[in-house]
């Protein structure tokens, strides 16, 4: 139960980070290039998915269990999921409607889940080597 109010702020965090990441980076950035080219600089997809690897790099650096490590990358994938699923609602741009919601939002959480749980691993490996350097391990 201590773990959750941590939790709630890296929701808080991350759905902020969704955020600037869509309505700055895709919609005032991204879209504009792509009417000039069909290939995007590397750093405009840096640009949309560093952000939220160092809110979970920042979430796992104190995390010690993998219980609370898998609880955080759960959560992330599913409201990253729901949070690209509420834009397809809306009908944003660059974010097409699929036929088939279910199966889009069941196959990109695991993959996300997956990639956040590799970033908070290591961010929980950094925080631990400095922890048992320190003492405090």
């Amino acid at each position: 139960m201590t773990e959750l109010p941590w939790l709630g702020a890296t929701v808080v965090a991350l759905v902020a980070t969704l955020s600037v990441e869509h309505f700055l980076v895709h919609r005032q950035i991204v879209l504009p290039t792509l009417a000039f080219t069909s290939r995007l600089p590397f750093w405009m997809y840096a640009a949309m998915v560093v952000p939220e690897l160092v809110v979970f790099f920042a979430a796992g650096y104190r995390l010690r269990t993998l219980l609370s490590l898998a609880m955080y990358a759960g959560v992330g994938g599913v409201v990253r999921s729901g949070f690209h699923y509420l834009l397809r609602l809306a009908h944003e741009p660059g974010h097409v409607a699929s036929t088939d919601h279910i199966s889009e939002f069941a196959m990109t959480t695991p993959l996300v889940a997956i990639g956040y749980l590799l970033v908070l691993a290591v961010a929980a490996w950094s925080g631990e080597d400095e922890r048992r350097l320190a003492g405090d391990a």
